[in-house]
């Protein structure tokens, strides 16, 4: 049983029972894909365009001036539900939130790793496509 904030004929909106904050909400498609990486584009977009829609009424509702959006893609990215979700998790103010960044800990890349990077994603992208 789930508190259900939306349900439409593809995506599904509820209550986190073990809820970072007041007012955790999960978005999800009816249809089960393991994560985002499986979801095809249509609904990964019908699934963001209702967390778009429920933002307002759930920073209202709660008061909160930040809500984060999360989801989990993966084992080694904290996925332990295998089914795409996302995480609605308004932030009251003057509350840490787990998950900050940047990491004042991280090495800054150089301008040309960056660069590197942003070249090799472009490249597997296109060949991604090409499949």
């Amino acid at each position: 049983m789930v508190s259900i904030i939306h349900e439409d004929e593809e995506v599904i909106a509820f209550l986190d029972v073990q809820p970072l904050f007041s007012g955790h909400v999960l978005v999800a498609p009816k249809a089960h894909y393991k994560n985002l990486f499986y979801v095809p584009e249509e609904l990964a977009a019908r699934t963001f365009a209702t967390t778009r829609r429920i933002l307002p009424g759930l920073r209202q509702a709660t008061g909160c001036h930040a809500v984060n959006l999360f989801s989990p893609n993966g084992t080694a990215g904290g996925q332990d539900v295998f089914h795409f979700h996302l995480h609605l998790i308004p932030v009251p103010e003057g509350q840490p939130f787990p998950l900050q960044l940047p990491d004042p800990g991280a090495p800054v890349p150089s301008r040309s790793e960056l660069d590197v990077m942003a070249t090799r994603i472009g490249q597997a992208i296109r060949q991604e496509a090409e499949r």
